[in-house]
């Protein structure tokens, strides 16, 4: 998915569901990081002690990719296993499937108590991997032959208009120059069907390369977003509901009262700058919620929240870097890793 469904869509939910502005703004914003957080450097505070971020972005990671990448990144962060099926391979249970048993207990964890401090941050991190769920299926983190698309076997559905479809391949070229070119030797995740996927007006379909059925795999990503959405607004239903001081003025909305908005607005066809305008001009009218000047003045600045810039603002203002946004989200990534590679998938018998 892009930034119209990780940081608007994801806010748009968040204020439906009765979350107050300011908060989900730090959920919505945090979600979006989680494809910007890219530092791997750690950085001095007063010469005192190294703050070290963590890594959840994979923009800059290199090819040849290697199973390094995937554990610290793709994996936990993008390409939640689906473990099924239950008597299957570990080449099986890695693979990605959408609303799977593990992205809902990641999303039942995030709610806990014990995450006070940081719980807007590890929410907003735990949707924007639950919400991959439904974009990558069928796709691992490993880099590995069982991602391989056969390349000539991608198709469009024939309603979709000239233009979008040129853009799709001019845009598909792009990508596979940077994920899918022969110095990454493996594929990894959805590199070959470049970014079909995380577009959500797309009707497509592939064969895999990897098993030799022929067989072409169809996907309605309208469908599968309107799924994604639908399990999102009720997980921060479920936060609102848990934790009042969460909450906004309004009643919460009901899933039926924004549906046919979110399907109509999944359903435009443009690039994300486009669509994302779409988002905005629903949330303004007041259709996910009684608007506030946050909602007015919704933007996402990928740089606002970069570790640098945080200890040059903290060290200008005084304040403790244990309060900034970059701390407390880096924070909650490295809970939010923690449990994924060295509890969950653990219990889940995935690693050991």
């Amino acid at each position: 998915m892009q930034i119209d469904i990780h940081f608007y869509g994801i806010y748009c939910l968040a204020r439906a569901a009765g979350i107050t502005a300011e908060i989900a703004n730090k959920i919505a914003t945090a979600s979006q990081f989680v494809n910007d957080a890219n530092a791997i450097n750690g950085a001095l505070i007063e010469n005192k002690k190294c703050f070290r971020p963590v890594r959840t972005s994979f923009k800059g990671i290199q090819p040849p990719y290697h199973e390094r990448d995937a554990w610290r990144c793709w994996i936990p962060f993008h390409f939640l296993p689906g473990n099924t099926p239950e008597n299957g391979n570990f080449e099986e249970k890695i693979v990605c499937q959408k609303n799977s048993l593990i992205a809902q207990k990641v999303a039942l964890f995030a709610l806990e108590e014990k995450h006070k401090d940081i719980r807007p941050y590890f929410v907003g991190i735990t949707a924007h991997a639950y919400a991959d769920t439904f974009s990558h299926y069928g796709f691992s983190g490993l880099p590995h032959k069982h991602n391989g698309i056969q390349t000539d076997s991608i198709k469009l559905d024939k309603n979709h208009q000239g233009p979008i479809t040129d853009y799709l391949i001019a845009r598909s070229d792009t990508f596979k120059e940077k994920y899918a070119s022969e110095k990454a030797l493996l594929p990894i995740g959805h590199a070959h069907v470049a970014s079909y996927p995380d577009r959500p007006y797309l009707k497509w379909g592939y064969k895999y390369s990897a098993n030799g059925t022929g067989k072409v795999v169809w996907r309605d990503n309208t469908s599968d977003y309107m799924e994604a959405c639908e399990c999102l607004f009720y997980f921060f239903l479920e936060y609102s509901k848990k934790y009042p001081e969460a909450c906004s003025q309004d009643e919460p909305k009901k899933w039926s009262d924004i549906s046919s908005i979110v399907r109509f607005i999944l359903g435009v066809e443009g690039p994300c700058d486009q669509r994302i305008p779409v988002w905005k001009k629903n949330l303004t009218s007041g259709a996910f919620g009684t608007l506030t000047p946050v909602d007015q003045q919704l933007h996402y600045d990928k740089h606002q929240w970069q570790l640098n810039r945080s200890i040059w603002e903290c060290e200008e203002t005084g304040e403790p870097i244990n309060q900034t946004n970059a701390y407390l989200f880096y924070q909650a990534a490295r809970t939010y890793r923690r449990f994924i590679l060295e509890e969950l998938l653990i219990e889940e018998g995935i690693l050991v």
